[in-house]
């Protein structure tokens, strides 16, 4: 996701998860780890009185609010729903929290519209007292972030013009000096970013340069299965489908045209190498064996993503000296953060990290001026790579680029060392679901069964059947009676 507001107070509401007791009712404070590993400030102002239970989010960003809604509590277990406002398109946010209390504190997750799901960990402040008439907060301290009124006038731009060079061309040139690049965000919904890496791999000059594909949609369990299939093995393609379909995102990674492309695509270039020029493809996602995962509380221990992945190219890629492509979603690899973060203490100056152009500010008021923005970069070819360092690009406020961003009022891209540009964000295609994942009614029964939710939640497949039919041919669109695909945030 690409929302501050929606991660951030998905993580704090559920501490409601001490609602059993006389004792709730006060202010109760911890931490999450958000989707790039990082920990995350949580604060939530409970007030419990004759078995009802209220409370209220506060910040971040500072001086902000929000009421909790319809709590249940059994045992020692609870579970509610939270209303988070509206998608652009004017259909509501709903996100589902489950938590356990043990002892004074309370662990939980919050499962967000596209099926994610974030920890957090929360206990009762014993200095404060119960919360204000009305449920209201009283003042929040400054927690970092952008201000909630969004920037008071345009852009004021500094340093040098980029230099567009040809994307394919660009990326080549960074493998020369670097272990390893790394892509973000493929499969996310941007259809001619997948294009421009599929149009990478048939790039004659990429064997050699790099050894190992490592991906974000695979499952590490059949690392030696798809070891078979890509080195021209026999593997049919039904078996070589549980690779991507049989992840820790099941909601996500099953309904992407990309990767039903990649893995064959990446066996029949294999099949016109010398055996020590072919590629491997690192599938860099926790194992997990869906056979015996009955309910929520199997997924748990399987949730570090980020630590799965750094472990892998830890030991596949960076410890053998080989090289490496990774593609993932750009929270996954950014530097000082997310799996890139986790290795670079080893490996550091190693990565370098391209994020892709979808538009500027999407979703918060700095968006006003991304039209504006736009006209700088018409002449720019497409699809073409730029350094961010010293350019106009790295003195925008951070909030330009990523409306997550703690820290969105200082300037530039945090983490990132260059920008792909595909073309004007309202000319951006999105990567529509293949109709074979969405025929095959067997494996559409399984993913059911996986949901472990209400009929209708975001983790059911008609849920996401329901998008691919509302949702328009363009990553971005105005038209009225039209759903874009970033609001319905089909991939976090």
């Amino acid at each position: 996701m690409r929302s501050a507001q929606v991660i951030q107070l998905l993580l704090l509401v559920p501490s409601l998860a001490w609602c059993q007791t006389s004792e709730v009712s006060g202010t109760w404070r911890g931490q999450a780890v958000d989707p790039r590993g990082q920990s995350v400030p949580l604060m939530l102002i409970l007030r419990e009185e004759g078995g009802k239970l209220t409370g209220t989010l506060a910040g971040p960003p500072p001086d902000t609010a929000s009421p909790i809604v319809a709590g249940a509590i059994d045992g020692d277990r609870l579970s509610f729903r939270a209303p988070m406002g509206r998608h652009p398109a004017g259909s509501p946010r709903e996100f589902r929290f489950d938590a356990t209390v043990t002892r004074g504190r309370m662990h939980g997750t919050v499962t967000n519209t596209a099926g994610m799901q974030i920890e957090f960990t929360l206990k009762k402040d014993a200095a404060t007292g119960a919360a204000p008439e009305g449920g209201q907060p009283p003042h929040v301290g400054a927690a970092p972030g952008p201000p909630a009124a969004g920037p008071a006038g345009p852009p004021v731009l500094a340093g040098r013009d980029p230099v567009p060079q040809p994307a394919v061309d660009a990326i080549l040139a960074a493998l020369d000096t670097h272990e390893v690049v790394a892509i973000g965000s493929v499969a996310h919904g941007t259809l001619d970013l997948d294009h421009l890496v599929l149009d990478l791999l048939r790039d004659p000059r990429l064997p050699g340069r790099v050894q190992d594909i490592a991906v974000e949609c695979g499952n590490a369990l059949y690392q030696p299965l798809l070891d078979r299939y890509v080195a021209g093995g026999d593997v049919s393609q039904a078996d070589v489908r549980k690779v991507w379909r049989d992840t820790s995102q099941p909601m996500e990674c099953p309904f992407s045209l990309f990767y039903s492309a990649l893995f064959p695509l990446v066996r029949r270039i294999n099949q016109r190498l010398p055996a020590g020029s072919r590629l491997r493809v690192l599938a860099c996602d926790p194992p997990i064996d869906w056979s015996r995962v009955h309910g929520p509380d199997d997924l748990r221990a399987l949730m570090g993503r980020d630590e799965s992945i750094a472990s892998v190219m830890e030991d596949e890629v960076l410890a053998r000296h080989r090289k490496a492509l990774m593609l993932f979603g750009i929270n996954h690899v950014r530097h000082g953060s997310g799996a890139v973060g986790r290795y670079e203490a080893r490996y550091p100056d190693v990565t370098f990290v391209i994020a892709d152009h979808h538009g500027f500010g999407e979703g918060t008021p700095y968006a006003r001026y991304s039209d504006t923005l736009e006209q700088r970069m018409a002449g720019w070819p497409v699809p073409s790579v730029v350094s961010l360092r010293g350019t106009w690009l790295d003195s925008l406020p951070a909030g330009y680029f990523d409306p997550e961003d703690e820290a969105g009022t200082l300037p530039g891209y945090r983490g990132v060392d260059a920008y792909v540009y595909l073309g004007p964000r309202d000319l951006l295609l999105m990567e529509p679901a293949p109709a074979a994942t969405m025929l095959d009614t067997a494996y559409i029964a399984e993913l059911r069964r996986r949901a472990f939710g209400p009929p209708g939640g975001p983790a059911d497949p008609a849920t996401i059947l329901r998008r691919e039919t509302e949702a328009s041919a363009f990553l971005q669109d105005t038209t009225p009676g039209v759903t874009p695909v970033r609001a319905l945030q089909r991939h976090p």
